[in-house]
């Protein structure tokens, strides 16, 4: 079966479990589907199962928070282009493997970044919290095994854990200042890209002042636009 097959159907399926509400049976009908598209063929030498296993739940709940929303055909596209990047990986249809699964994983951040930020954080709080480690845990320890092609699985594990230790802290100070889901969501992302950038320059060995001075003034810079573009009024 074609890719661009494989997308179609991947995002026909999510789209009809969505006009179904996602009720049990519409979800696992998606969950199998995807399930099929995604493990065609088997043999594989740089797997993206992980990231797979964050985007299956994050459409299906980014989806029902958008029910009867005129952003549901927006929001399919995106999570189909994610798989698509996926599956592109898996199959081998893309020179820099690395840099696009990078994309994948910033991707699936911000979409868990966000529906963190609008969930009811008086309710299960706990939980969500810690679903936001284990996904973090998981892409980032993916994508540093892609970048040292699986020769060091126990310092990749370890670097994933003190990342995705990292992304919980930041977020849950982020989650205590005063502006919107969407900057607050932005600001996160900002920081994964900085401790991920951080993490896989540690394994490639090309962390330098170079690279501190570049990165810091980057951060720097999308800081300041995001500060100013937010509504920074302390509450009451």
């Amino acid at each position: 079966m074609s890719l661009f097959l494989k997308i179609l159907l991947f995002g026909f399926a999510l789209l009809l479990s969505a006009s179904g509400g996602f009720g049990i049976f519409d979800s696992l009908i998606f969950i199998a589907v995807a399930g099929i598209l995604y493990s065609r063929p088997l043999l594989e030498k740089y797997p993206t199962k992980s990231a797979f296993l964050v985007l299956l739940p994050v459409a299906i709940i980014s989806l029902q928070k958008l029910e009867s929303s005129s952003l549901i055909f927006p929001a399919v596209l995106f999570f189909s282009a994610i798989f698509y990047l996926l599956l592109g990986i898996k199959n081998f249809m893309f020179i820099r493997r690395s840099r696009i699964y990078y994309v994948s994983a910033l991707l699936l951040f911000y979409s868990v970044f966000n529906l963190f930020f609008l969930a009811d954080k008086s309710e299960l709080f706990l939980l969500k919290y810690g679903l936001v480690f284990l996904a973090s845990y998981l892409l980032l320890r993916e994508w540093l095994a892609l970048i040292s092609t699986f020769q060091y699985p126990e310092r990749e594990r370890v670097a994933a854990l003190l990342g995705a230790f990292l992304i919980l802290q930041l977020l849950w100070a982020t989650a205590l200042l005063p502006i919107g889901f969407l900057n607050s969501a932005n600001l996160m992302l900002l920081f994964t890209f900085v401790i991920a950038e951080l993490l896989v320059n540690h394994f490639l060995g090309t962390i330098n002042r170079n690279f501190l001075i570049q990165h810091g003034v980057f951060f720097g810079i999308l800081f300041t636009i995001i500060y100013w573009t937010s509504s920074w009024t302390l509450k009451y």
